[in-house]
Order: structure tokens, then C-alpha cells, then sequence
């Protein structure tokens, strides 16, 4: 048995050094390429442990894992609240503190894939921004897919904020002065709420949005074949690929049924006449992306295939801008929008279309890309399966000096 246990961690010792040393990882990803590589090996290996670990231990590990999140600097008065039945985060040292004063507000949408995620994943940045913008922060923890698939996220997030902003008096926040903000699926829900407030009727007596801050956000799932899927999405090392993103976006749009996620990979999930219509056309454009960013690792998709039924069945969603709001064809009078888009990642040319055609629509619209950025490098701490990289240190540093001039 000795011998046999030898072994076995004689096995796993080789495969992690193999691992290490031949998965792939590009030269100046996050200026600290084994550093992304090492942390993506531990998000890699979490779940499989999770399978040898006992269940009263590894239920004590997560809320240890937990509890390390929350104590980490910097530290900030937070308290639990429900808004419109939705669980939230509030950091705000709040009437207690005696402020009297009128401070910005930011409503933070946690990333996740829309299937996992929570107040503790993102209890580090979200605090951070309080301290570092003495701002009230709000983090709302929305239902997840695949038990809850859409719209039950963005029902949630749209609840909640507009509980928050209906009560903004309460927590000393100026009307004038909200952000919306969320990193990757958290970016998506960010992006769609601001477009539910500026486009439905029922939302217009609300105060404003000041700003909409997208970190390399997914914003569509009708084309899986943009430069930046095709030049990213077969790096396992960079914690998010074209398999595990199309498991996300196929579990967000059919919960259990989920089953779809081979057709998207290869854009089989639209047929041939979709592909070419005007709507396509114009959201999703491959001339939006500007020529740098398709020198290498890109070739043109065709458009002269699909499968209709799979369209038939999905397409009510997959066109839906609460789901991707990439496909809204018409984006004049939305808010301000600051996105975060990273060089490393298949979601990069999401974040750039959508840039652009704000651009275009005439929203102001501050556009930072990091040329070492990798998927998750912004909120990368603790909990979350990333490292902190002097790109994500930087990514940081640029959002807090534009908050504190814009918000």
C-alpha cells in the first residue's frame, strides 16, 4: 500500500511538472507568465480534489476560503441586506458613521460565467472600491444556471437596483452620481440593466445611470468565431475557453437542458440566412475589430452553414439583448461606458464591438486595452482562481483614476 501511494504522488508530481513545463502559455501574458500558468494549474485541480476530500472538510475549507476573502484588506464595514427579494452586500460605513455628505454609488454584478460566483468570489474588489472611491458599494447576488437560466440573473440584478436606486436617500447617495459595473458574465448583466433603463418605459422615472463599466464583458453568443475565439479560445491556461464559455453561455440559455455547446463551438447553433442577415450584420461585424487585432491566428468565418432547427429553437433568446446585449441594433442614449478589454481573451472582441458601436451611436465611451491583459485579471485575489499580475495591478489603478474623475 506504501509502495502504491509512492507511486500515485510520483504521478501526480510528473503531470503537474509536465503540465507546467509543456502547456502553453503566451510569452508576455500578464508580464508574469508562470505566475497566470501556476494559478490557472490550482483552478484546474480545485474541482478534482473537491472529489477526494471529504464532505464536512471541504465544506469547512470553501467557508474558511471564505472567511480569508472577507478579511482581507481592505478592510470596510459591509452588512447584509435583501432589496426586492435579492440578497446583497452593502459596504457603506452608513448613517452610523454620522455622514451626512452625498457620495457616488457603484452597483457591482459579480462574474462567474452566470454559473457560479458570489458576495465572497468578489468580496476583495468590491471592498477595495468602496475604500479606494469612499463609495457606497452594492453586490448583488443573483440566482444562478444552470437551475436558474435566463432571464432569472438579470430579473434579479434589474430587482435589486431598482430597489437600490428608489432608495438611494437612505444611503447618502447622490441620484446623480450611480455606476453599473461587472466583470465578464457580471459585465454582460451590467450592460443589459443599463439598456432595460434606458429603453423600457417603466424604467425612465428611475434617477439616471452615471456610468456603465464593463470588465471584459460577454456580450453575445452568436459568434464563436471572432479573431479573439480563434486566437484564444484553445489556451486552457488562461482560466476561461471555447469549450468552457460555451458551457456557460449554453447552461445560462437552457439550464438543465443544456446541450448545445458542440454547435456552438463551430457556429452551428445559426443557420446559413441568420448569419447574413442585416441584424448580424451590423451588431456582430468583423470590420468593427480593428485590423491589429486579426494579424495572427484569424481567418474570415464562413457564413454558408448552420442548423436551422438548433436556431428555431433558441434563436427567441440568442437575440435577445437582456441575453446578449450585443444584438440591440440601436444603442443612441445609453450611458457612459468604460471597457475593459484584454489582449489574452477569447471575450476580447465582445468588449471592442461594443466599444465601437457605442462609438458609433454617439455614447461616450473610454475604451482601456491591455496588450499583456488576460480573462479575470482585474479581479484576481484570494477566492478567485487568478493571480495578481502588474497588468491586473495597472487595470486597476486606470479604473480608479477614471471613477474618480468621472463618477
Amino acid at each position: 500500500m506504501a509502495r502504491l501511494i509512492i507511486v500515485a504522488v510520483i504521478v501526480v508530481v510528473v503531470a503537474v511538472a509536465a503540465y507546467v513545463v509543456l502547456e502553453p502559455v503566451p510569452d508576455d501574458v500578464g508580464d508574469r507568465p508562470w505566475a497566470v500558468k501556476m494559478s490557472s494549474l490550482r483552478s484546474n485541480l480545485k474541482p478534482y480534489l473537491k472529489w477526494w476530500t471529504p464532505t464536512g472538510l471541504n465544506q469547512w475549507l470553501e467557508e474558511k476560503s471564505a472567511g480569508v476573502s472577507r478579511a482581507t484588506e481592505p478592510q470596510v464595514p459591509y452588512r447584509h441586506a435583501v432589496f426586492d427579494r435579492v440578497p446583497v452586500r452593502i459596504f457603506d460605513d452608513g448613517p452610523a458613521g454620522g455622514r451626512t455628505d452625498k457620495r457616488q454609488a457603484i452597483v457591482y454584478y459579480h462574474g462567474g460565467g452566470f454559473i457560479s460566483g458570489n458576495l465572497d468570489t468578489h468580496h476583495p474588489i468590491t471592498a477595495l472600491l468602496a475604500r479606494r472611491l469612499n463609495a457606497v458599494v452594492v453586490s448583488i447576488d443573483y440566482l444562478l444556471s444552470p437551475k436558474y437560466p435566463f432571464p432569472a440573473a438579470i430579473d434579479d440584478c434589474t430587482a435589486a437596483t431598482v430597489w437600490f436606486l428608489k432608495h438611494l436617500s437612505e444611503y447618502n447617495v447622490d441620484p446623480a452620481r450611480v455606476a453599473l459595473m461587472g466583470d465578464s458574465a457580471g459585465g454582460n448583466l451590467a450592460a443589459a440593466v443599463s439598456q432595460r433603463f434606458t429603453f423600457d418605459p417603466k424604467y425612465l422615472v428611475l434617477p439616471k445611470i452615471k456610468l456603465q463599466i464593463l470588465l471584459y464583458p460577454c456580450l453575445q453568443a452568436f459568434d464563436f468565431q471572432t479573431p479573439s475565439y480563434q486566437q484564444n479560445g484553445d489556451y486552457k491556461t488562461l482560466l476561461l475557453d471555447r469549450p468552457l464559455m460555451t458551457f456557460m453561455w449554453d447552461s445560462y440559455l437552457r439550464g438543465n437542458k443544456a446541450s448545445y455547446c458542440e454547435a456552438m463551438r463551430t457556429n452551428s447553433h445559426t443557420s446559413a440566412a441568420a448569419k447574413r442577415s442585416q441584424l448580424v450584420q451590423k451588431c456582430l461585424s468583423h470590420d468593427l475589430i480593428p485590423d491589429e487585432f486579426k494579424q495572427k491566428g484569424y481567418e474570415a468565418p464562413s457564413t454558408d452553414f448552420g442548423d436551422e432547427s438548433i436556431y428555431n429553437e433558441i434563436k427567441e433568446v440568442l437575440l435577445n439583448p437582456d441575453y446578449a446585449p450585443l444584438m440591440r441594433e440601436d444603442l443612441r442614449g445609453l450611458p457612459e461606458a468604460y471597457i475593459l478589454t484584454a489582449q489574452y481573451d477569447i471575450l476580447r472582441d465582445d468588449g471592442i464591438m461594443y466599444a465601437k458601436r457605442l462609438e458609433e451611436a454617439g455614447v461616450p465611451v473610454t475604451w482601456k486595452h491591455y496588450k499583456t491583459g488576460f480573462h479575470a485579471m482585474f479581479t484576481g485575489k484570494q477566492d478567485l482562481p487568478v493571480v495578481t499580475t502588474p497588468t491586473g495591478i495597472q487595470s486597476v489603478s486606470d479604473l480608479l483614476h477614471f471613477a474618480r474623475a468621472n463618477l
